[in-house]
């Protein structure tokens, strides 16, 4: 990865709707040069998408929950299963040590909270954080 590379991703990351030709003006390229470096990056696999990027709060989720689960006595692979099958949940990592996942989902008010956690009450214990804040969001790795 070179320096065009670098400018390329930073570009992209902050507009991945930019035009080639504004792509290749602030890179001091020309558009075909930025097509193939862009297809390269995407075959690479460093680019993996082009995405949108949603309000929750402009789509009614006032709160946003992190929740650690741990996975009762022989239930992990059917809490992963519930976990990918709930749709308010919309980020989860499985991790190492006693809680087997953690998650962040989305909330309307805090009185949905009860009635979502109380759906993996045969699966899993939980413990919940409210978000209050994030400081950084996803943000790009180094390079």
């Amino acid at each position: 990865m070179d320096e065009l590379d670098r400018t390329i991703l930073t570009a992209l990351a902050c507009d991945a709707r930019i035009s080639w030709k504004d792509l290749a003006a602030g890179a001091g390229v020309s558009s075909p040069t930025i097509r193939d470096r862009v297809k390269r990056l995407q075959d690479t696999g460093v680019i993996q998408s082009f995405a949108v990027e949603l309000s929750p709060a402009a789509l009614g989720y006032a709160l946003e929950a992190v929740v650690r689960f741990r996975p009762l006595p022989g239930k992990r692979h059917v809490l992963e299963q519930q976990i990918q099958d709930t749709s308010r949940i919309v980020q989860c990592d499985k991790i190492t040590g006693e809680d087997g996942f953690v998650a962040r989902m989305l909330l309307k008010d805090i009185g949905e909270l009860d009635p979502l956690l109380e759906t993996f009450g045969r699966t899993a214990t939980t413990n919940t954080s409210i978000v209050k804040s994030s400081p950084v969001r996803m943000r790009l790795p180094p390079f």
